[in-house]
């Protein structure tokens, strides 16, 4: 009796899950970085904070499982500066935006020619953010990429 009970809720649910799907009513998530800031310069280290934006226009809410993401200064050419990953339940609401701030601790062996940039008086260096979010729907998980390039 409870196998055929266990079947028929799976049953009806994945018909639930079909039909809503089906309809276009769960769309992918959007991410996009409002923010990348330089802040506590030192002599042996730099914290660059990256402010994402997750847009949730589904029905259901989601949580945010794990963020990635790399920092690379952009003058020409693109070098690597850090990796950051932050694993945390961040819950996401329906119909809603949910602000993240990552501080990440950077080596200033990448920051020098940024902030020689600044002193010559040459252009503003600037930082590119590229990675991706790990969002759980209750209903399956998926991946969703950013990338943005700002001046700091």
């Amino acid at each position: 009796m409870k196998r055929s009970s266990l079947i028929a809720i799976s049953i009806i649910v994945i018909i639930i899950i079909l039909s809503v799907m089906s309809l276009g009513t769960i769309k992918k998530p959007t991410v996009d970085v409002s923010d990348i800031a330089l802040r506590d310069v030192s002599l042996t280290g730099t914290t660059i904070d990256v402010g994402l934006v997750i847009n949730n226009t589904n029905p259901i809410g989601a949580t945010l499982d794990k963020i990635t993401y790399d920092v690379y200064l952009v003058n020409g050419e693109e070098i690597f500066i850090a990796h950051g990953e932050k694993v945390e339940n961040i819950p996401v609401s329906a119909n809603d935006q949910t602000t993240v701030i990552i501080p990440t601790e950077v080596s200033n062996v990448g920051i020098i020619k940024a902030l020689y940039q600044c002193i010559s008086g040459e252009e503003r260096p600037k930082l590119k953010v590229a990675g991706s979010v790990s969002l759980n729907l209750k209903l399956f998980s998926i991946d969703v990429p950013f990338e943005e390039t700002r001046a700091v």
